[in-house]
């Protein structure tokens, strides 16, 4: 069963590993992300990065889409994680089963806009996430399951 869908530009790191992971009861992480999918040493450094007995996939987002069947039939607490807004987007209308996600960080950059504590939008993005609110996707901001959670209001 999907517990967490989030999109977060660092992928695995210390919030998600362990606040994220112990808070849903995650047994796999399944990384969404067509780079980290294809270069062998962001590969190998998510792998060392994920928590001692959770399973971890690293897919590209075709590949992704194509595993959803199989994902469906695990018997598992699974978290999601994504890179990037275009991905998430595109995975989303690919699987139109997703009904909430959580946007935990997004990299500042130039051209964004600063929602809540931690994400920061480009005009496209921001066009990306209306067609996720339009489809009736709740979405909202929480760095870690400590945090306040935050309805992103576009």
């Amino acid at each position: 069963m999907i517990k967490l869908v989030r999109l977060d530009y660092r992928l695995l790191h210390g919030q998600v590993v362990f606040a994220w992971t112990g808070h849903v009861s995650a047994q796999r992480i399944i990384v969404v992300d067509d780079e980290a999918a294809g270069d062998e040493l962001k590969k190998s450094a998510l792998t060392l990065s994920k928590p001692t007995g959770v399973k971890l996939n690293i897919f590209p987002l075709e590949k992704a889409l194509a595993k959803m069947p199989k994902v469906e039939t695990l018997n598992e607490n699974i978290m999601f994680i994504f890179g990037n807004v275009a991905t998430l987007r595109a995975f989303c209308k690919g699987y139109p089963r997703i009904g909430e996600i959580n946007y935990g960080a997004t990299a500042n950059r130039p051209g964004t806009k600063q929602y809540g504590q931690s994400v920061f939008l480009t005009d496209q993005e921001i066009t990306q996430t209306k067609e996720l609110l339009d489809a009736g996707v709740k979405i909202f901001m929480q760095q870690t399951p400590s945090h306040k959670e935050e309805a992103l209001k576009l």
